[in-house]
């Protein structure tokens, strides 16, 4: 199976920096453009089943992916990004102040108990529900299909690490971008393949970056 795994367009959040993670923010301008751009380029594919995180601004990303396919958007709710608790909402600015210990080592969400403490997921919660999610994808669709699960940064990053091999405690120097395509050959029993990690230059061809 081919998982094409696209992380959802920019938002106001994103503009100004802002740490996202559950609250329901929507794409803003460039955003649907992203959006529609990622649509596009994808539209020379056959994709037989779109699914998106529960939050708008993947859903909305899906969407302009399903419309080109003929396809609905099915929700997928064990990829929604991460709760970040404390950190919600707040500028890099602001947390190198609240919290510059954990501001400068970001590995406490590999750590269940500084994670509690900063009342978040941590890394390993949502590599567990985001891997459950792949395998319901897995088992719903045929074993050649190829589709495409549009969420977030953090579900987005730990599939990849996890199907490549790389350590969890390097994900900082891992980027997604906004509309950043992502795609791996999964088949049960065997070594995933990796064939795309953030495409974008559909978006730059744009001026979309």
């Amino acid at each position: 199976m081919r998982i094409i795994l696209v992380r959802h367009g920019q938002t106001k959040w994103n503009s100004e920096g802002r740490v996202q993670g559950r609250t329901d923010i929507p794409l803003n301008a460039r955003g649907m453009a992203q959006a529609e751009a990622v649509g596009e380029w994808l539209s020379g594919r056959k994709i037989d089943a779109v699914y998106a995180s529960p939050l708008m601004r993947a859903h909305d990303t899906a969407k302009a992916i399903a419309d080109r396919q003929g396809v609905c958007v099915k929700l997928l709710g064990e990829m929604i990004e991460i709760d970040f608790g404390l950190w919600e909402g707040k500028t890099s600015r602001e947390l190198s102040k609240e919290f510059p210990e954990f501001w400068v080592d970001w590995s406490w969400h590999l750590d269940e108990e500084k994670s509690a403490m900063m009342r978040a997921e941590s890394a390993y919660s949502i590599l567990a529900r985001a891997k459950r999610a792949v395998g319901a994808v897995m088992e719903e669709n045929a074993a050649d299909a190829t589709v495409a699960i549009v969420s977030h940064t953090m579900p987005i990053k730990l599939l990849m690490a996890d199907a490549v091999g790389i350590p969890l405690e390097n994900m900082r120097q891992v980027k997604v971008d906004n509309c950043g395509v992502c795609e791996i050959e999964l088949h049960k029993g065997e070594q995933s393949k990796l064939i795309t990690w953030n495409e974008r230059g559909f978006l730059m061809r744009k001026g979309l970056i």
